[in-house]
C-alpha cells in the first residue's frame, strides 16, 4: 500500500510527525480535500472543519482544525493548525455553552464588522466541535 509522510503540528502540541499515512481528508477555504499518495503538490489554507486521517495499519482519526495551512510536497504533508482537537477530547457540553455565548454576543448593537465576523466564526467553530464531538468513531 503507497504512503507518504504526514505530520500533524500546533503551537500546543505535535499531533503526528512525519508517520506514515494513507490517506488525510481536510477542510480548506475552498471546501474539504483528501490527500492520498501521489497527491500533485498544493499549498492549501484551512478553514474550521474537521480532519481524517488514517495513518498505516491503523483506524481512522477523526478531529478539529481551527485554522492553518496544508502543504503538500513530493510523498510528504504538513498540517500547520492554530489549534488541533482529537474528536475524543471535545468537551461537548462545553462547545455548546461557546456557542451560545457567541450567539448572544452577535445580538449587541454596535459591534463592528471585524468583531462580528470573530463572534460569527466562534458560532461555526462551535458547532462543528459539537458535530466531530458527537461522532464516535
Amino acid at each position: 500500500m503507497d504512503t507518504f509522510s504526514l505530520s500533524i503540528l500546533a503551537p500546543e502540541r505535535r499531533l503526528l510527525q512525519n508517520e506514515r499515512a494513507t490517506s488525510l481528508v481536510v477542510t480548506t477555504v475552498d471546501g474539504e480535500i483528501e490527500i492520498l499518495p501521489g497527491h500533485a503538490n498544493l499549498v492549501g489554507i484551512l478553514a474550521p472543519g474537521r480532519f481524517v486521517y488514517q495513518a498505516e495499519g491503523q483506524k481512522a482519526v477523526t478531529g478539529v482544525i481551527s485554522s492553518g495551512f496544508v502543504n503538500v510536497e513530493e510523498e510528504s504533508v504538513k498540517v500547520v493548525a492554530e489549534t488541533i482537537e482529537l474528536a475524543q477530547e471535545i468537551d461537548v457540553n462545553r462547545a455548546k455553552a461557546a456557542q451560545k455565548k457567541a450567539e448572544e454576543m452577535l445580538t449587541a448593537a454596535g459591534m463592528d464588522e471585524q468583531t462580528f465576523r470573530k463572534y460569527q466564526l466562534k458560532v461555526q467553530r462551535a458547532i462543528i466541535r459539537q458535530q466531530i464531538g458527537g461522532v464516535s468513531i
